[in-house]
């Protein structure tokens, strides 16, 4: 008999426990490739960062004088 649940890989024996399938494993315990070319990646970082040097935030504006707060009307009078 054949043993399945979701996320994990099917058994046919009570034996050996069932394998988790990949998308599954958490991404602490994954494996990188062995291959990775982060070049790319930092560039863009670097970038953004420039871009964002450039371009600061705007400031806040503050209102210094506000408005009176609207009349509250009990109701019947």
């Amino acid at each position: 008999m054949i043993h399945s649940r979701p996320g994990f890989a099917p058994r046919s024996t009570d034996k050996t426990p069932a394998k988790l399938n990949d998308d599954m494993v958490p991404a602490l315990h994954r494996k990188r490739p062995k291959e990775t070319n982060l070049g790319p990646i930092l560039d863009a970082r670097a970038e953004m960062a420039n871009l964002a040097k450039k371009h600061p935030a705007p400031d806040l504006l503050v209102n210094t004088t506000p408005s009176e707060p609207p009349h509250v009307l009990t109701p019947g009078k």
